[in-house]
């Protein structure tokens, strides 16, 4: 499959009602859930390809959610979600006292499933699906904060050394798409050695900015064994990452998640195959962004 057979569809915003015990509709009116304005000089924002495959999922699932929980990133989004990865997430009694939530799972649709936690308000959310052979897409969700609108974007690209074409193709649909003028696009991009040319010149490539002698991989056999044991052979590449357009928010500060062993009884076995990524941001001028 190539085609995308569905165009853009709009999500529903969802938060959780604790006297229904249920997530339930929100409104999509940018109304935080407190109802008071939102006004804030940092913003941090988390992406994780959790990692679709049954292997110690459930252990491997609270695991993630428990490293978020260290921190509580004001919007995270994940690639690869399971039914049982989202249950995991949505169960957490800090995700539902404090986000919202759009996402599709599953279904005809959902493939390889895609989630949005926010803090903030989320005024609109919708789903695209791209041209692609394993049903890839990107989500969009429109945030209300200090007054005007961020946008953020989840993406999880085509994967595959024979999927360089498709990638090019995929990344103008999310370019084009991603019209705000402040703007987050993060997720899983799958691009390999010498595809960073195809990334508009519009957006700063935040880990490099931050950490130019780190190559920054993501997915890397040397330090996740767990990895090693999946794909029985090296690798080490930069699969995710977080790029800013617009002059509102400025990078101070990226990290890497999921690093370590989900417990000493399971050394080889981590959150994800994939590292997931934080990064901190502040509201200021883009030419303050400093190496670390």
């Amino acid at each position: 499959m190539i085609p995308a057979v569905f165009g853009r569809r709009r999500l529903t915003v969802r938060r959780f009602d604790a006297h229904c015990d249920a997530w339930v509709d929100a409104p999509s009116d940018g109304a935080p859930l407190d109802g008071a304005a939102v006004e804030v000089h940092e913003l941090s924002v988390s992406t994780f390809n959790v990692w679709n495959k049954a292997f110690f999922a459930e252990q491997r699932y609270q695991a993630l959610a428990g490293l978020l929980q260290c921190d509580r990133p004001d919007v995270m989004v994940f690639q690869e979600v399971t039914a049982a990865a989202q249950t995991v997430l949505l169960e957490q009694p800090w995700v539902r006292e404090g986000y919202r939530c759009v996402g599709v799972v599953g279904g005809r649709i959902g493939g390889y499933g895609m989630l949005v936690l926010s803090r903030l308000p989320i005024a609109t959310a919708t789903f695209s699906p791209l041209p692609s052979r394993r049903r890839r897409s990107f989500v969009q969700a429109d945030l209300a904060v200090n007054g005007r609108t961020l946008r953020i974007c989840s993406v999880h690209l085509e994967s595959g050394q024979d999927g360089a074409w498709l990638r090019a193709w995929q990344l103008r649909r999310v370019f084009r798409a991603v019209s705000a003028d402040q703007a987050v696009i993060l997720g899983d991009f799958n691009l390999r050695d010498g595809e960073e040319r195809w990334l508009s010149p519009a957006y700063r490539d935040v880990w490099p900015a931050l950490h130019p002698r780190d190559p920054g991989f993501t997915e890397n056999s040397w330090t996740n064994p767990m990895l090693r044991d999946s794909k029985k052979k090296p690798r080490q590449l930069r699969f995710d990452r977080v790029l800013i357009k617009g002059a509102d928010w400025v990078p101070t500060d990226m990290a890497m998640l999921g690093t370590e062993p989900i417990s000493p009884e399971l050394p080889r076995v981590f959150p994800s195959d994939h590292f997931g990524l934080q990064c901190r941001l502040r509201t200021g001028d883009p030419g303050c962004v400093t190496e670390r």
